[in-house]
């Protein structure tokens, strides 16, 4: 879809220069598809902080706690 926008030339500019494309239309089409994607992102991650989303790791605390006994019991063995 094509649409209008003003876009101050200063701005123009910066985006050319920064996105390292020299033609207005992709430079502009770069800048905001990452503005886009980091938005995902941050909309992702609050979600995570915020409690409404959660990762399960079934088993993480028992096999973190075995290889806690397993390194203390190696480090015994060694110091003997």
């Amino acid at each position: 879809m094509k649409i209008t926008v003003e876009i101050p030339e200063d701005d123009l500019t910066d985006i050319c220069r920064l996105t390292g494309i020299r033609k207005k239309g992709p430079a502009i089409r770069k800048v905001l598809d990452e503005a886009l994607r980091f938005r995902r992102r941050e909309e992702i991650s609050q979600k995570f902080l915020s409690g409404e989303w959660a990762a399960r790791f079934d088993g993480f605390e028992e096999a973190k706690e075995r290889d806690r006994a397993s390194a203390k019991t190696l480090a015994d063995q060694w110091r003997d």
